[in-house]
């Protein structure tokens, strides 16, 4: 699966979460497992979408330090 698709799945099922999360809210039900859920499905796009970053970020940091030295 590409990081692309990954990331898709993600916010889908971020999307599902969340409707099902507010559904409990109104009807005041607890909601401690979906808030599990979500938080993990959170952490996990912050970190494909820091692994996808890396090179660019690598790469602007190389940059930003040559100029530093040239000019």
């Amino acid at each position: 699966m590409s990081k692309q698709n990954l990331e898709k799945e993600l916010r889908g099922e971020l999307e599902v979460l969340n409707d099902r999360i507010d559904r409990k809210i109104i009807k005041g039900l607890s909601y401690v497992h979906e808030a599990r859920r979500h938080k993990f499905l959170l952490g996990s796009l912050a970190r494909l979408r820091r692994s996808t970053n890396t090179r660019s970020n690598w790469l602007t940091r190389s940059f930003s330090l040559v100029s530093t030295f040239l000019f």
